[in-house]
């Protein structure tokens, strides 16, 4: 394994490997502070009592501070930066005001200005003095990385294979980054016409170079949308593609439910209306029935009369009296059998007309209920419509934020957190957990420390990025793993220098070994401004809840 470690290309006339400074300083406190052109680093030493704020060119400022007093001490180790509040009282120390609150912990320890006398004073805060922390603030953002650590430490231009690359930047760039890798072809032993009996693979020419057709030619490819993206700008073109079909749907799903809603409201119009005339129908079919049920009766009287008299019996007086009143055109004295006859003729004619009636008014009747039950269908369908609209334009709203929020990720770094002594591997991203997982972690004969390796920009190859290492702690060599260190051990091995820490931050980084699935992620989402922090040490789960990027005490 190759390891880089010395100037940057932008940092070619440092000697020494460590970054120049780009500040100038002014009279008084601090440093004129100019624009950061990178993500930053704020590095404190306790012993130094001072903090140096650093992007990919080197330090931009820096300050004395006081850290707390004896009894208070301030915790060492990895922050960042959570929450900031220009008027911030403490809610520990009695209301105390701490303007231009950075905090670093949710556990009580923040940057901010206060009362810096020139040692240890404070209550495990790290005070600045007024305009410096004034300054600082406008500098930093939410999740910018903290660094304390007892001796004065720097960071140093780091490179090794160990380290993540970003995706490629596009397809050109892809394209190149293959051909700059040997093309190589098995040796097939069986072949007649080869002597070789090796299966190593042979390196063969490179025939087709990167042409403007070429490249036409893969812009066009079709796309699987479910396939992973293979340059940021594949990435970047899935995301929009991504926030386009969710506006789009949501788009949709409002001019579904106007239309839902319209269409309520017509179908209940439509319904009122319907059920009104449904009512009138009812209302006047029932006299239609009980007359054809009256004609109906009649005819059956006049019916057992006839049959009764024909049968030689006697009918029910009152049944004659009824046929003889019921038939206008035979007489009393006439023949009882005629009068009998034509009166029943005359109750079948009635019935039959009441019949017609009522038939005629049911199929009115029938036209009518059937609409009303259109109608009512109808409202009901709408009404189902209507609660289906409102439930997709919940679901594309949500759909449409969490591709908002997905987006405003995506310009956030992430951070990769190895323990080396769990033997497991976490991922954030904008304080987010994304992943948890065991990794394969190599025996290690000794402590290797706490190390942060942060992607501070791209590099001159815009497919890699320019590393910047920061040894929160470095152990004495030879350290046993479980042997936690004297503070005297601890500072002899911090003021050894750069080439400890870069030996040590080495030998953490080649303990460890990194599933593939897991390192396309981390590719697929890595950033300038992301991290890596390799640790010896498990994280102190009183510091890491939510809200929380990642919290690694050295002490």
């Amino acid at each position: 394994m190759s390891i880089f470690v010395g100037p940057s290309a932008v940092d070619a006339k440092s000697k020494s490997g460590i970054l120049k400074l780009k500040s100038l300083k002014a009279p008084g406190e601090g440093a004129i502070i100019s624009p950061p052109t990178s993500p930053l680093l704020l590095v404190v030493s306790i012993n130094q009592q001072k903090i140096r704020v650093y992007d990919a060119d080197g330090e931009i400022t820096s300050s004395r501070v006081s850290t707390g007093r004896p009894g208070f001490d301030t915790p060492t180790g990895v922050f960042s930066i959570l929450e900031k509040n220009v008027y911030h009282t403490s809610n520990i120390y009695s209301g105390a005001s701490m303007p231009y609150m950075e905090r670093v912990t949710w556990s009580g320890i923040a940057l901010h200005a206060g009362v810096v006398p020139g040692f240890r004073a404070s209550h495990g805060c790290i005070r600045l003095p007024f305009a410096f922390s004034k300054k600082l603030y406008g500098l930093t953002k939410i999740g910018s990385r903290v660094v304390v650590t007892s001796e004065e430490v720097q960071p140093i231009a780091f490179d090794s294979p160990r380290l993540f690359k970003p995706l490629p930047a596009d397809e050109v760039s892809a394209l190149k980054s293959e051909q700059s890798k040997p093309a190589q072809l098995a040796v097939n032993s069986n072949h007649a016409d080869d002597s070789s009996t090796s299966d190593a693979p042979q390196e063969l020419p490179l025939f087709i170079g990167v042409s403007p057709a070429l490249i036409r030619a893969v812009a066009d490819m079709p796309r699987d949308p479910q396939r992973r993206p293979t340059t940021r700008a594949e990435a970047d073109l899935i995301m929009q593609q991504k926030l386009d079909r969710a506006r789009a749907a949501l788009k949709s799903a409002e001019s579904a439910l106007a239309a839902a809603q319209d269409r309520v409201t017509t179908t209940a119009k439509d319904f009122d209306s319907t059920s009104q005339r449904f009512e009138t129908a009812r209302r006047s079919v029932a006299p239609i029935r009980d007359a054809l049920a009256a004609a109906e009766a009649r005819q059956q009287d006049a019916m057992k009369a006839f049959e009764a008299y024909m049968s030689g019996g006697t009918p029910k007086p009152q049944l004659v009296a009824d046929l003889q009143t019921s038939s206008s055109d035979v007489g009393i004295a006439q023949d009882r059998e005629s009068a009998l006859e034509d009166a029943l003729l005359d109750l079948t004619i009635e019935a039959d007309k009441a019949r017609v009636q009522a038939a005629q008014s049911d199929m009115s009747f029938a036209e009518v209920q059937a609409s009303y039950s259109a109608a009512q269908t109808a409202r009901d369908r709408a009404a189902n419509a209507l609660r289906d609209a409102e439930t997709d334009l919940s679901s594309a709203k949500a759909s449409l934020a969490d591709a908002n929020k997905e987006m405003r990720l995506r310009s956030k770094p992430i951070s990769v957190l190895v323990s080396l002594r769990a033997q497991r591997l976490y991922i954030r991203q904008g304080f987010d957990p994304l992943l948890e997982a065991p990794i394969n972690v190599a025996p290690l004969p000794h402590k290797v420390g706490t190390h942060v390796f942060t992607a501070m920009r791209y590099g001159a190859d815009p497919n890699t990025f320019d590393w910047r290492l920061v040894s929160a702690q470095t152990p004495v060599p030879g350290q046993p793993f479980d042997e936690e260190g004297k503070k005297k051990k601890s500072r002899t091995a911090l003021a050894l220098g750069r080439s400890l820490n870069v030996q040590m931050a080495t030998e953490a980084l080649s303990a460890f070994t990194i599933p593939d699935d897991i390192l396309q992620t981390i590719t697929e989402l890595a950033r300038p401004g992301s991290s890596l922090i390799v640790s010896d040490r498990e994280l102190p789960l009183n510091e890491n809840g939510g809200g929380t990027e990642f919290v690694v005490l050295t002490r």
